[in-house]
């Protein structure tokens, strides 16, 4: 051997390193075989780990609860077959990996070719003492041993498709999970019942379990309790009249009972496991206490105290008597409360003379949701109605959801009715009560229309009124039919209406009937599209009455002199249409956004302000804005005469200048000479224009200041009288020809434009305000005597208008509770969630 070769067998006795016994090899060698184990332990366990968690979460889910005894313990037998089927063929199966397997599995997953693993086992062929064979032998392990330090050991695969191609075992996993949510912290009891048959009457063996639950009517909007015996038991629980005890007993032997007051109570048997009973708490009059117990056999499972608390009827009152609105309406201010919520409101109306008859009622609305309380004023026009101006008594009822009533005392007062002064309007709503009254006394009506239709000069020989008047007599001649005497009521009154006041009273009808419906829509939930639709209705309605009620104004004053306006009360409150029309549009956002009671209320309030607007101190602004407006057409035209005197001028002037320059074509000193008296002229003409340029600029100021406007026509004029000042004092008097001339045309186009918004502005119904004490009456205020941040017209909070960024973020909540609800695919409980919640809107 060499001495090289000697060396190197000498270092490796010396070191004593076997590759094969290295630590990292060993303990590599075991996780393959681990791994082995594991890759054949997985696919025989599959039988036995799906029957096992079939019956699991059969077991958690109660699915055998409702199985008599014997066909419970015949599928306990099959279940229990089939685990030692299972584990059998498990048995069967698995089998230890050895030593080459596991060295085999190292080099696949290392990537070795040749198997380095299995060549380091090897052992020399040829003699050991030929040196030059050691030499290479020990070479060639050397390199094999550089390869270990590379291996590595893969993660077990667990190849249960290979034996699973239906994935029954994500099914079972699914079940196996759901039986765990059911299941809860009842999860020992379950399995427990599980593996226990009954037989008979046999009981099972396991300790009882009760379950105890109050549930509230739904009305009171308070949840259900649940009542646990180990943490409640011996204590006292308010409970509201109407409430449900629910009681369910798992386990125990014997029989189960409660107490409940003076009542024994048995339990009946909901399915093999369990016995329940269910018991409505009633009481009749004050608060009561009902002491229970539950037993099943001589053992008490709980005991409690219920406080049963009686729900009391609603309380309504009168915030002040029944009385006449401004505008002839039934004025009612209520207040009503209930201790668990009101469910109607409404008002009763009777005769006096005849309190058999079918009495009048109509409701008054409250918010929608839960209303404990509710406070407000309500407007009903009764004075269409046939009991206008005869004596009845009012009367206000409250509903609870028991359907318990709370009533005022009854209020006697003569129903509110229409002032008419046209003698035979007045005539006509006369003998239209006469037929209130007495409606089987026809005969002195139809004389009494005879003798108005005699008489056609008294109403302006109106042919609608002649014929309606023969239309009403010839009714009650011949129609013997109970219903005609209403419908000729009907007509009398409509008839009324148009010799009274003409499209105005019909405009008002149309008001006040929008608003009854848009308030009741918002009661009972109705459709956004609905709402909308009457919200449109109304704007338009709105706009009728006032465009009518201008009109009427203006009539009015044409038919008497202007003399000085009177004052406006102390505590006046003036309204502009645009101010109205904005209510509406915020109550139409509110309404967009789901906020329906602030709509309601906004629209209360509107109606109210409109109950109470007066006629006269209406006429009494227009006055004197109609005083101001002819005032300032008057000084216009006067602009128009002057502008059209100055255009003459000037265009009498150029025509005598060009006739010169034709005459004397080269006589310079001659033209100066004729052109002396008209360079006087033209300067006094351009003082003239300039101090007719500054009457129009005051003009214009004032009209801004009254209508917040100027039109535009009117700059130009202004621009136009200008450029002619210019040319005049220039000794041009042709080049002022044009720009005077514009500025006549201008004016008369600002004349139009100030009429017609002179003529918006009477319709608007729009003037100044009075001083008081060197302040202006609603300083600080809106159009509606309100404060700032929409403060009420008596200075309190009544309706909080959010702000636009609120309205939107609302919107945008709004859609997006929608969206989700259309998405089908969400669980049962958060779609119910979103309907509660959209319930609301």
């Amino acid at each position: 051997m060499s001495l090289t070769g000697r060396r190197e067998a000498e270092r490796e006795r010396h070191d004593g390193s076997d590759p094969l016994k290295s630590p990292g090899y060993v303990r590599r060698l075991w996780l393959s075989r681990a791994a082995l184990l594991w890759e054949s332990l997985w696919p025989a366990l599959w039988p036995l780990g799906c029957t096992l968690g079939l019956f699991l979460a059969l077991a958690l889910m109660e699915a055998f609860a409702g199985l008599a005894g014997w066909l419970h313990a015949l599928v306990l037998l099959a279940f229990a077959a089939a685990l030692a089927a299972s584990a059998a063929w498990a048995v069967r199966r698995v089998r230890l990996p050895g030593r080459a397997e596991a060295r085999r599995r190292l080099e696949r997953d290392s990537g070795f070719s040749h198997r380095p693993l299995q060549a380091l086992e090897d052992r020399l062929a040829t003699a050991p003492s030929d040196p030059g064979a050691a030499a290479l032998w020990r070479a060639h392990r050397r390199r094999l041993a550089e390869q270990i330090r590379r291996l590595r050991v893969a993660p077990p695969a667990a190849g249960w498709a290979r034996v699973d191609g239906y994935a029954t075992r994500a099914a079972v996993g699914l079940l196996l999970v759901v039986g765990l949510v059911v299941g809860g912290a009842d999860w020992r009891f379950r399995l427990a019942s599980a593996v226990t048959p009954r037989f008979g009457a046999q009981e099972a063996s396991l300790p009882p379990r009760l379950d105890v639950w109050l549930n509230p009517p739904a009305y009171t909007g308070e949840a259900p309790r649940y009542l646990d015996p180990a943490k409640t038991a011996g204590t006292t629980l308010e409970v509201p009249t109407g409430s449900r005890l629910l009681a369910q007993i798992q386990g125990g032997s014997g029989e189960a009972a409660m107490t409940l007051g003076d009542e024994q109570l048995a339990f009946e048997r909901y399915d093999a496991g369990s016995l329940r009973l269910e018991r409505g708490i009633e009481t009749a009059a004050g608060p009561r206490s009902l002491p229970v117990e539950i037993r099943r056999g001589e053992e008490p499972l709980g005991a409690w105290t219920l406080q049963v608390i009686p729900d009391h009827a609603p309380a309504v009152e009168y915030l002040k008597p029944p009385a006449r609105s401004r505008r002839g309406a039934l004025e009612l201010a209520y207040r009503a409360e209930d201790d668990y919520g009101l469910a109607g409101l409404s008002a009763e109306i009777r005769r006096v003379d005849r309190p058999e008859a079918e009495p009048l009622r109509f409701d008054l609305g409250l918010p929608g949701g839960e209303v404990r309380e509710s406070e407000g004023s309500a407007f009903r026009d009764l004075t269409p109605h046939p009991w206008a101006g005869i004596e009845v008594t009012v009367q206000l009822e409250a509903r609870d959801a028991l359907g318990q009533t709370g009533t005022t005392e009854a209020f006697a007062m003569v129903m509110p009715e229409r002032t008419f002064e046209h003698p035979v309007a007045r005539r006509l709503v006369e003998l239209r009560k006469m037929l209130t009254l007495a409606p089987e006394e026809r005969r002195p009506v139809i004389l009494g229309l005879r003798g108005l239709s005699m008489r056609p000069d008294h109403f302006a020989n109106d042919f609608v009124v002649a014929l309606a008047l023969a239309i009403a007599e010839s009714r009650l001649g011949v129609d013997a039919r109970p219903g005609a005497v209403a419908e000729v009521q009907e007509l009398l009154w409509d008839t009324a209406l148009h010799i009274e006041e003409g499209e105005i009273a019909l405009a008002e009808r149309r008001l006040r009937e929008l608003q009854q419906e848009l308030m009741e829509a918002l009661e009972r939930g109705a459709p956004d599209e609905e709402i909308e639709r009457l919200m449109s209705e109304l704007q338009q309605a709105l706009d009728e009455f006032l465009r009518q009620m201008a009109q009427q104004m203006m009539e009015r004053m044409g038919e008497q002199e202007m003399g000085e306006p009177q004052p406006l009360p102390e505590n006046a409150e003036l309204l502009r249409r645009d101010d109205l029309q904005r209510m509406i549009e915020q109550a139409r956002e509110l309404a967009r956004t789901g906020a329906r009671d602030q709509a309601r209320e906004m629209l209360s309030q509107l109606q109210q302000m409109l109950e109470n607007l007066q006629a006269m101190p209406m006429q009494q602004q227009m006055n004197e804005a109609a005083r101001q407006a002819q005032q300032m057409m008057q000084g216009l035209q006067e602009m128009m005469r002057q502008q059209q005197e100055l255009l003459d001028r000037s265009f009498q002037r150029s025509q005598q200048g060009n006739r010169q320059q034709q005459q004397q074509p080269g006589n310079q000193e001659g033209e100066g000479e004729g052109r002396d008296p008209g360079r006087s002229s033209n300067a006094g003409d351009a003082q003239s224009q300039e101090a007719l340029r500054r009457q129009l600029g005051e003009l214009m100021r004032q009209f801004g200041e009254m209508t917040g406007e100027i039109p535009r026509s009117l700059g130009q004029a202004e621009q136009s009288m200008r450029d002619a000042r210019d040319a005049l004092d220039q000794d041009q008097p042709g080049q002022a020809v044009q720009p005077q001339g514009d500025a006549l045309d201008a004016l008369q186009q600002g004349l139009e434009s100030m009429l017609e918004s002179f003529a918006q502005q009477m319709q608007q119904g729009e003037g100044q305000d009075g001083n008081q004490a060197g302040q202006q009456p609603g300083e600080g205020r809106d159009p509606f005597g309100r404060g700032p941040q929409g403060r009420g017209l008596d200075g309190d909070d009544q309706v909080e208008i959010p702000s636009g960024s609120e309205l939107r973020r609302a919107r945008e909540i709004l859609d997006e509770l929608r969206r989700r609800r259309e998405d089908v695919d969400r669980p049962a409980i958060e779609l119910d969630y979103l309907d509660r919640l959209l319930r609301q809107f």
